[in-house]
């Protein structure tokens, strides 16, 4: 978050707001193409916690090889197509202007080798993710990140222009592969020997359909605005809603971060039938997104405007301000979705996900082209948030009717959870002041006692204790 907060002005002023939209196709596409694994990340993930759980290390090797076959040739050859069909996509399909129809195919070839890595990267993980070795993971996704974030607007203050970006990015993509297949083989000696399990092939493939169907219409639902928005408007406008989103997005790196842990835990619990344990998970994992959610929104919606100015530059903090607020209600609710959705895949109902985004996507479809062709950026941030609101209740409702557990994200201590907002809510004051410092004084003074609050008033003294530990400890393959 810190890096792209620095770097990311750098390369909106090098690239410009036209060629800027380019290289945030490059992301558009890793989304878009996420569905060519299969659904092999999180299926390894799941049926390999569920086999180091009950002590079965060729078990869980047994799952990876065999997630990876299955990963592996579809993604190759969807990458392959994309890379051949670059230019109709560019030229006939997304009408880029011709000064940017070389680099647009060259981002798009590059997305398309890069995805292929990033595809075999989330099925190579699985020996660090099912056992809980974040500070394995941390330093190889969060590593790749920085290096990409980084290099980006060093290559282009060098000279090497979008291409060179390009490059950075794709890079970015497959080094992590790397690194994860020599983490893995170190905590997994029984990865040397390639097996592959007929059986296992069909379940990972039954979870994995059903998941491949809900990453297509997740990633349209996530990202579909994001290609209307030159089509129907502008390729300014895309670049001014792609820093808006960007920086409305960033609130879930946090709770993203508890889902990436929540899928390998909550489905070794599942595996032992411990109902208690999965129900406390799941109730701690709503309150840590809550307790993150409301202090994350109240600072970054009293710092917008002054903060995109500054960050962006006066047109970002004119034109993207307001498709920022409106899509911040959204990520809101999206986050609050979060452990509703890494419990249904945790159960191995992937149907269920798959549905659920499904029967969202023709009306977002049709009321995101409406509102884009009237409203350009400010109307693809209605479409989305209002999408976001309607697939939260759908998780919410499935979630308890498949698992029987309630929707509880309020704490049991609610007196002192209420002050302890109410006391947040006073640096909504900071709306009212003119000064930026000022603004991030009372915003930040409000977002710090709500934090010390919560610490001594809210939480557990077992949770209490638990954030004790978070702190970062030696790296050991044991």
């Amino acid at each position: 978050m810190v890096a792209t907060l620095v770097a990311t002005p750098w390369t909106i002023r090098l690239l410009g707001p036209e060629r800027y939209g380019v290289l945030a196709l490059m992301s558009v596409i890793f989304g878009y193409l996420a569905f060519s694994d299969l659904g092999m990340g999180a299926a390894s993930t799941r049926f390999g916690a569920m086999a180091h759980e009950k002590g079965d290390d060729e078990g869980e090797a047994a799952a990876i090889w065999s997630a990876l076959v299955l990963a592996l040739v579809p993604a190759t050859l969807v990458g392959t197509a994309l890379f051949t069909l670059a230019r109709p996509l560019i030229v006939q399909g997304l009408r880029l202007p011709p000064s940017l129809h070389y680099a647009g195919i060259f981002c798009v070839r590059l997305a398309a080798i890069g995805f292929i890595g990033r595809s075999v990267s989330g099925v190579l993980n699985t020996p660090a993710l099912v056992r809980l070795r974040i500070e394995l993971l941390v330093p190889v996704t969060s590593g790749a990140a920085l290096l990409q974030i980084v290099f980006v607007p060093i290559v282009l203050y060098l000279g090497a222009g979008l291409e060179g970006a390009a490059v950075v990015v794709a890079c970015a993509a497959i080094l992590p592969a790397v690194l994860n297949a020599v983490i893995s083989l170190k905590l997994l000696p029984a990865l040397r020997r390639p097996r592959v399990r007929k059986e296992l092939l069909s379940a990972l493939a039954r979870y994995g359909g059903a998941l491949v169907v809900s990453l297509l219409a997740e990633t349209a639902l996530t990202n579909m605005e994001k290609l209307l928005i030159p089509r129907y408007a502008s390729v300014h406008a895309l670049a001014h809603y792609s820093v808006a989103f960007t920086l409305a997005f960033m609130m879930t790196s946090v709770p993203m971060a508890i889902l990436n842990m929540l899928l390998p835990a909550m489905s070794r619990l599942f595996s032992n039938d411990d109902r208690f344990g999965l129900e406390l998970l799941y109730r701690r994992a709503l309150h840590a997104v809550l307790y993150w959610g409301l202090p994350a929104t109240l600072f970054v919606c009293v710092v917008a405007r002054p903060f995109l100015t500054i960050w962006a530059g006066p047109e970002y903090g004119r034109e993207s301000t307001l498709p920022f607020f409106l899509l911040i209600g959204g990520v809101f609710m999206e986050i609050l979705s979060f452990p509703s959705y890494g419990l249904l895949l945790a159960c191995g109902r992937t149907d269920l996900v798959a549905r659920c985004n499904v029967l969202l996507l023709l009306p977002y479809l049709v009321v995101a082209i409406f509102l884009i062709q009237r409203f350009g950026a400010v109307g693809a941030a209605v479409a989305w948030s209002l999408r976001t609101i309607a697939g939260t209740i759908l998780f919410i409702w499935l979630t308890g009717r498949e698992s029987g557990f309630r929707f509880r994200p309020l704490p049991d201590r609610l007196p002192a959870f209420a002050f302890s907002t109410v006391v947040l809510l006073a640096g909504a004051s900071a709306f009212f002041v003119s000064s930026s410092i000022a603004k991030v004084a009372i915003a930040g003074t409000a977002v710090l006692l709500y934090g010390a609050l919560i610490f001594t008033r809210v939480l557990t003294a077992d949770e209490r204790a638990a954030v004790g530990q978070i702190l970062p400890s030696p790296i050991k393959f044991r």
